[in-house]
């Protein structure tokens, strides 16, 4: 009796030590870019990194996920404990007539996830003749304690589709609001996430989130002329982000109508967006 329990116990921990490897071996090869495009690549001077930016697709105006990832410069190994600052500057007009402003950000936390650093930037124009993009990016190597940022001539696109919107709130401060679109962005028949993210220009180089908004979602399909039921209006969750559900009953051209309220009024009743799938 005693054997076989012996024997049953020793392919217990067998089966929990090749659990425990598998999900060692699954944790060290996951690929933070895969899926991703090299967006930008250069060197932070005085801090003897190399700094990687990456995403989905270029630079566009609107809410941009962008992972970086950090080398040490002389070993090349990837950096995993850094603080992070995205600093992004436009540049309007030239000489004298030059104005300069920069747009909402999320720096990315202090440890990388699997050798990476999430962050996002919502680029509220477009590069233009009059207007020129330059991205900032500080590092701070705590391994090192070095310092440096790394400059990026960025080139910010304006999709066929809006994906933001910037407005003046009717309130007696006259806030100017980003509202950004960040979810769905792979739309399915059914109930989908949809999440924005709201931001209030405090001064022209600073943009916080702002939590103190309400948002209503309107769902509708025009060629069709119908809305769909069981839409869950989004409720701030954290860092400016209001997250809820929205229903899209067949595929097609959909407008997501919202409405933006403030204490109970509406401070902006004419964004929307629209998503085709």
């Amino acid at each position: 009796m005693k054997a076989i329990i012996s024997k049953i116990l020793f392919i217990f921990i067998l089966s929990v030590l090749f659990v425990s490897c598998k999900d060692e071996v699954e944790i060290s090869h996951v690929n933070p870019v895969e899926g991703l495009t090299k967006l930008q690549s250069g060197y932070a001077p005085g801090a003897a990194v190399k700094v990687e930016i990456w995403g989905k697709k270029n630079f566009f105006m609107g809410y941009n996920k962008l992972t970086v990832i950090l080398l040490d410069s002389v070993s090349n190994d990837t950096i995993k404990d850094a603080h992070i600052h995205f600093m992004p500057v436009m540049t309007m007009g030239s000489g004298m007539m030059a104005m300069q402003h920069a747009c909402p950000v999320e720096n990315p936390d202090e440890e990388a996830i699997n050798g990476a650093f999430a962050g996002a930037a919502a680029f509220v124009m477009p590069t233009s003749t009059d207007g020129t993009w330059k991205l900032n990016v500080a590092v701070h190597n705590h391994s090192t304690d070095k310092e440096g940022t790394a400059a990026f001539d960025i080139t910010v696109d304006n999709p066929a589709t809006a994906v933001m919107s910037v407005f003046t709130a009717t309130t007696s401060d006259a806030s100017k609001l980003v509202l950004s679109l960040v979810e769905p962005s792979t739309p399915k028949v059914g109930m989908n996430d949809i999440e924005f993210t709201l931001h209030r220009k405090e001064t022209m180089m600073s943009w916080p989130a702002d939590s103190t908004y309400t948002i209503e979602i309107t769902p509708e399909m025009p060629s069709m002329g119908h809305g769909s039921p069981n839409n869950v209006n989004p409720v701030h969750t954290a860092n400016g982000h209001y997250k809820g559900k929205v229903n899209f009953t067949m595929t097609g051209e959909w407008k997501v109508n919202v409405v933006v309220k403030k204490d109970g009024t509406t401070v902006s009743n004419n964004a929307y967006f629209t998503i085709t799938f």
